[in-house]
């Protein structure tokens, strides 16, 4: 008896489309300057520190609402996340009340000059979330991807078994198992990586590389999965043709 073709294709093709889907983004962030300190009133140089706090305060809630959204992070790591934005947010906004407190201009400089160092909300704690956010979508990815080639691994045996030639999509299958393997591996241990940085290791240059490194693992990972999406597409339309050139 010959495979139900439509049943059979249609779902392996939806799940390919869904492990498309799930590839990641991320974006690194810039830092942006410590406030000219060098010519203004006191009030104003205040005023413009404190205006440094907020923005940063604005993209840690911002962040930390992305956070909130997302469902495919894993649940340490969320609250990894969440910790680090709360210290962060908590430890700026002592830093402002300082400042605002503050009635001496050299003693003011030296505050708003802790504000970049101390904190590193751009190059720190947001590539932080950005790179785990990928890691653990990626996970998912691969994830979906496995479950993706079992479906596909059932339909072409079924396939085989009503006399088709599946030489072809079994070819693109293997090479969409290839390329779920590579986006594990560049994967591997990115999350737990990045979340270890602190604004003292970047400060050092430790953090700073770790970081580099973990964009790069997740450029690998991520082309990886484009692959696989991408032959696992070719493996379903393979099959699709096969089965329909028994009909």
């Amino acid at each position: 008896m010959k495979p139900r073709l439509p049943k059979l294709v249609i779902a392996v093709l939806v799940g390919i489309l869904a492990l498309g889907m799930t590839a990641p983004a991320f974006a690194q962030e810039v830092e942006t300057p410590t406030p000219d300190t060098e010519e203004s009133s006191l009030p104003g140089l205040k005023a413009r520190c404190q205006a440094a706090i907020d923005q940063r305060l604005d993209h840690l809630a911002a962040a930390q609402a992305r956070v909130n959204r997302i469902d495919t992070l894993s649940d340490a790591h969320e609250a990894t996340i969440d910790d680090i934005i709360d210290r962060t947010q908590s430890g700026l906004t002592r830093l402002g009340n300082r400042i605002d407190a503050s009635t001496d201009r050299p003693v003011t400089v030296g505050l708003c000059a802790q504000i970049a160092p101390d904190y590193r909300v751009y190059l720190v704690v947001l590539p932080q979330i950005h790179l785990t956010v990928a890691a653990d979508r990626s996970q998912v990815a691969s994830r979906i991807g496995t479950e993706v080639l079992a479906k596909l691994d059932n339909a072409i045996a079924r396939a085989a078994e009503a006399g088709a030639d599946v030489t072809e999509a079994q070819a693109f299958r293997d090479v969409a198992q290839a390329a779920l393997d590579s986006a594990d591996a560049a994967n591997d241990g990115v999350a737990a990586a990045v979340l270890d940085v602190t604004p003292d290791s970047y400060n050092d240059g430790d953090g700073e590389a770790v970081l580099d490194t973990a964009r790069g693992q997740m450029r690998a990972t991520h082309q990886a999965l484009t692959e696989a999406n991408e032959a696992g597409r070719a493996a379903g339309r393979a099959l699709r043709d096969a089965l329909g050139a028994l009909a």
